[in-house]
């Protein structure tokens, strides 16, 4: 059976958070990422007041690429707060269809986080000569990763779950044996 979002089938299956469920593993992800994405709005506002200039002059590259990093950031991280709140939504409602946004956002949040990952290391690596201070970085950037990963395997295994017992739903009350004739 081919199926639109292929990808989502492709990402490792978990059974639930450690021993509690799948659904709570998917509410603790919300609430984590809510409260860090708010974080990092605070912040980045807070650096847009301070480095970027008042008036962007536009034949300074570094000042203009300063600036669209900083709102291209912020529209990252709201749009990471809204469908993360509809994903909680969908979560507490059993609502499959409002999870999957998020599963698809957050598939493109790590792979292009690694992706900017080895981009970054390679740079690095070929231009600078990797130092001491800067490894601790990559370690804590590879963390920060693999717990985004983690929390993309719960929520993707859980909007699984949800999807096959509506399909099981549907079978049972289409299942032929199930119906009465007159």
């Amino acid at each position: 059976m081919y199926s639109q979002t292929q990808f989502i089938e492709s990402i490792p299956r978990q059974k639930g958070f450690g021993c509690l469920s799948l659904k709570f593993g998917s509410i603790f992800s919300a609430l984590v990422i809510i409260l860090y994405t708010i974080l990092a709005l605070a912040q980045g506002m807070a650096t847009v007041e301070q480095l970027v200039p008042r008036e962007v002059s536009w034949g300074n590259r570094e000042n203009v690429t300063m600036y669209l990093f900083a709102v291209v950031m912020l529209i990252s991280h709201c749009l990471t707060l809204g469908l993360t709140a509809i994903m909680l939504a969908g979560t507490l409602r059993e609502k499959p269809h409002l999870m999957k946004p998020w599963v698809v956002w957050t598939s493109c949040q790590v792979l292009g986080g690694l992706l900017l990952m080895v981009y970054w290391t390679s740079i690095t690596i070929v231009f600078n000569h990797i130092d001491d201070s800067s490894f601790l970085i990559y370690v804590v950037a590879f963390l920060i990763l693999l717990i985004r990963f983690y929390m993309l395997m719960l929520v993707s295994s859980y909007y699984r779950q949800l999807i096959e017992e509506s399909e099981e739903r549907m079978k049972t009350i289409l299942n032929s044996d199930t119906w009465y004739s007159a």
